[in-house]
Order: structure tokens, then sequence, then C-alpha cells
């Protein structure tokens, strides 16, 4: 493995106009660094060596959280090289360029740490020089890192000429391009540029070539600001105007400045964004109430309707998802009972037609959904027993003894009445006929037209009823949202649907298996699932589409 000095070489990280950055490893101290090797091109220039030396142990003396800790300078067969923490996360500028959107926040937190490092280094007479995006690391945490000193100097130096320029064309001050004695206010200059740029995704000074770049920093106001993007009631338009004065003197003098004026605004801005979460906060709870109210009333559909508005406002919520799954279970004991109620009915007036094959299928269908239901097992008791005595020619027994105190006792539980013998058959002399009187032929008529009717009464139930199709339910309780777009049942028959059906709702389907289309413009994508529904069970579909970034949910709605 390659080492220079005593580290031993990981990686390179990037190549700059200075040199090379790696990773590397300080077997002494048991930690990861970077070293920046100055390249043989630099090297060469005039004092480059004792020009390096000396601002690199200057920069070496600063220690604050937002500068990059200088461990060690030395050099390696003749070439110096720097060693400073290694930091892992991304630059800004790369950051910058992969566009990636951060929030107004976020953005004033960033600044506000740039400002506070560099204060503490104007603090201790050191100009950065070259402040701009690739200077500036992110660690995983959000913690800022102000990198590369390497072309800082102590304010008191003569190290540069007059007439020489250092450091990046974008983000040079005026006074810098002019080649003129530079101070702190120069660094404010770069840091203006750089917070313009973090704010607007733009620079404010745009050009495709140095030297147009330039001129603009000196003769030309910077590009407008979209306040959209900086929120117009905070005041930071006027902030990075007064930081990009071309005259160093109406420039802000010291970054300290700079960060309390940021951290103002950010306060206020946290403070309103308190207020509307508390605001949010209250909605919910009232929400969550009514839906409890409904709940209460019985009114299962409004319950859930207005859980389901409080969900989507915070789909996180805890308390809503309990409180959803409460009404769902109260629907279905709800559903349950409404389905045993009507099978008891059906059964109690199958037992009273006699139709004692219904009444057992009836009774078994209560009886699995709700086991102890004492009527539903007697019913099926007399129902068999009537069955059974009406096979062995016993059925008077049979109905004496059902509606007597002892019913719904098994026959071997109360026996038979013993048979008394049958006499021997004796002569019987007949009567002789009559004609019936008008009365009685009218009665008789009566009597025929009552038992047409209840023949075909009879025999409605026995050839053209047909009973209920067997029904089951399905929850959906999908989060935070979706619409039910379709359900198609067997047969690739599709199934009308109410066209506002959301979840989490309740559907009653005939048995089979169906497959259920659901969507929601958030997910990108829809979804589908599959379900076998079979009679009087509940069957729950749960889902939660993955991927779903709740703060910006909330963030929308604010």
């Amino acid at each position: 493995m390659a080492k220079i000095g005593k580290y031993e070489i990981i990686e390179e990280l990037g190549r700059g106009g200075m040199g090379v950055v790696y990773k590397a490893y300080d077997a002494l101290m048991e930690r990861e660094v970077a070293i920046k090797v100055i390249s043989d091109g630099v090297l060469a220039l005039p004092e480059i060596k004792s020009r390096f030396y000396r601002e690199a142990r200057t920069a070496g003396k600063l220690s604050h959280e937002n500068i990059t800790v200088i461990y060690d300078v030395s050099e390696d067969e003749g070439r110096p090289y720097i060693v400073m923490e290694y930091l892992a996360g991304a630059d800004l500028g790369a950051i910058l360029d992969r566009s990636e959107p951060l929030p107004l926040q976020q953005k004033l937190e960033y600044a506000i740490q740039i400002c506070r490092g560099l204060a503490f280094s104007h603090s201790r007479g050191i100009i950065h020089r070259d402040i701009k995006p690739g200077n500036i690391r992110i660690t995983g945490d959000g913690k800022v890192k102000i990198m590369d000193f390497g072309i800082a100097k102590p304010e008191s130096s003569n190290l540069t000429r007059t007439g020489a320029l250092i450091g990046t064309p974008f983000y040079m001050s005026p006074e810098q391009i002019q080649g003129k004695k530079v101070d702190t206010r120069s660094d404010i200059f770069s840091f203006g540029v750089l917070f313009f740029e973090l704010l607007t995704g733009k620079k404010p000074f745009p050009g495709s070539e140095p030297t147009s770049v330039m001129y603009k920093i000196v003769h030309e106001e910077p590009e407008q600001i979209d306040e959209h993007l900086i929120d117009r009631r905070t005041g930071l338009r006027d902030i990075v105007l007064k930081t990009l004065e071309k005259d160093p003197d109406r420039r802000y003098q010291d970054l300290s400045e700079v960060a309390d004026a940021l951290g103002h605004i950010l306060a206020e801005m946290r403070s309103a964004d308190r207020k509307k979460v508390l605001e949010l906060k209250q909605k919910i709870d009232r929400l969550i109430a009514e839906s409890r109210a409904f709940l209460s009333a019985g009114k299962f559909k409004k319950a859930l309707e207005t859980a389901e508005r409080a969900a989507k406002f915070d789909p996180a919520n805890t308390e809503i998802g309990r409180l959803s799954i409460e009404i769902r279970k109260a629907e279905e004991e709800a559903a349950r009972k409404a389905f045993v109620e009507s099978r008891l009915q059906d059964a109690r007036r199958g037992y009273a037609a006699k139709k004692y094959e219904n009444v057992i299928a009836l009774t078994k269908q209560i009886l699995e959904s709700d086991p102890n239901n004492t009527e539903a097992q007697r019913l099926n008791r007399q129902a068999q027993d009537a069955i059974t005595y009406a096979k062995t020619g016993e059925e008077q027994y049979a109905e004496t003894m059902l509606a007597g105190p002892v019913a719904g006792k098994r026959r071997e539980e109360q026996p038979a009445p013993q048979r008394k013998p049958t006499p021997p058959p004796q002569p019987v002399e007949l009567p002789k006929k009559t004609p019936p009187s008008p009365a009685r032929r009218k009665t008789l008529a009566i009597v025929a037209v009552v038992v047409l009717l209840a023949g075909l009464g009879i025999s409605y139930r026995l050839f053209l009823y047909t009973p209920p199709v067997p029904t089951g339910f399905v929850m959906l309780n999908v989060r935070p949202w979706a619409q039910v777009t379709r359900v198609v049942g067997p047969g690739d028959t599709e199934l009308p649907i109410d066209q506002n059906t959301m979840t989490p709702c309740r559907l009653a389907l005939p048995a089979g298996s169906y497959t259920i289309h659901l969507a929601n413009p958030a997910f990108g994508k829809p979804i589908v699932v599959t379900v076998d529904v079979k009679d009087a069970q509940m069957h729950e579909v749960k889902e939660k589409f993955a991927g779903f970034d709740i703060e910006q949910a909330v963030a929308k709605f604010q």
C-alpha cells in the first residue's frame, strides 16, 4: 500500500489546482485523515514552499467547530502536504450541482454556520480568500466545515503582490479582482455570492467566460432574486444585497452581524412553524373528537370519513390509527349482530313453516359467526329432532315434545310414549250418504281455497324460493389512504363501486375470489390486492405504501 510520510493511502478523493487530496490512515492515532499533496506544477512557483508552510501553519492555529482541523504539515520527498481531519459527507458545490431540494430553514442553518466559522477566522486575523461551495463540507449530521485554507493569509501579510489574482472568479470580491489590498470584507462579499447561489440555485453574476463574470462583479448589479424562494416577509433579500455591496465600506463589516440577522429570521420562522404545528394539532384533535362522537352514535361511515380526514394531515398519528381500528371493529360487530339477527328471523320463520333443513342451514351460519348463540343452538336441535322423529313415524310426538316444557331435549333424553296394541278390525256399517247443506258447502269451499293458497305457498318455498346469496366482508386498511378504483370478481366480472370509496373502508362482497385495485397520486403507481371472500366472515387487508414522506405531506398542508 502506498504511503505519504507515515500515512497509509486508502483512496484518492479528488484533484484541484493546488494538488491531490487522498483519504489515508494514521496508524499511530488510529484514525482516518485527509491528506492534501501539493502538485509539482504549483511547487515550481517562486516562494511557494515557504508561503505554503507559513499559511498552512497559520490556518492550523484555527480551532472552531465549523473549520476543518489541521493535524500536521510536512513534506514527503520534497513535496509538501497537509494532514487534516477526514470529513464524510458531500461538499456544498456537489449538493448545488445535483439541485437537491433543501428547505429554506436548512439553507439558513448552513449559512449561519459558515458565517460563524469565517467570523472566528477573521477574529484571528486570517482571511480565507477562496470562499466557494466547493470549499464548504456538509457532514452527514448537517455540520458545516470550512475547508482549504491553502491560499488563506494573515490580514497583515504581504505575501500576495499587488495585481496578483488568487481565488475563483465567480466568488471574488471587486477589490480582489482589481488587485487591491483585501481584508476580511472580501470574504464577506464571497460569502454573499455563495449565499445568493444557496438560496436561489443561481449565481448573482452569471457568465460563461471569467473575464465577463469579473466585469459584472466590478460594474454591474447582481441578478434579481425570486422572492418566492426566500419568503418575502423575512427580509433575506436586503441581507444578501448588503453582503454584495461593491464598496467594502457599505457591506457588513463583520460576519457575526450576518449570523445574528439570519439567526433572528430563522427563530421567527421556527416560531411560525410551531404555531402552524399547534394549529394543525388542534384541528386533528377536533376531528378525532368528532369521529369518536360518530362512533358512539353508531354512525360508522361518518366516523371513518372523519378519521380519514384527520389521517390526511398526519398519516403517522398512532391515535388515529387506533381509532380507525376501533371503528372498524365496532362496525364489524354491528354487521355481525345484524347478520345473526337476520338469520335468526329466517330460522324462526322456517321452523314455523316446518322447513327444518333450511333451519339447520341457517343456524349453522349463525353459529359460525356466534358460537354461543343459545337461540340458534336451540332451533338447530329442535329442527334436527323434528327431522329424526318424522323419519321414524313419530312426527306427532315430536311436535308435542318440542312445544312442551321439555322442548329442546334430545330424543334419548325424553323417551317416546309406548304404543298400544292395535285391536283387530271390526266390521263397520257405513252410514248412508246425504247431500251436504248449503252452509257446509260454503265452509268446504273456503277450506278448499285455504288449502290451495297454502299449497301455493309451500310450492313457492320448495321450488321458487332462493335463499340469500352467501356474503362476506372485506376491510381495506391501506395507509395513509387510497381510492378503490376497481373490484374484479369471479370470471373477470367487474363489480360496480362508488367512485368516492376511500380507505380505510369495508366492502360487502358475495363469496368468491376478488382483485381490488387501489390508487393514490402520491404513490406513483397503483396497487392490486387479492382476497378470497367467505360467507359471513370478515377479511382484513393491511397495506402500507413505502416511501411516503410524511413531512412533505404536512409541509404541503402548511
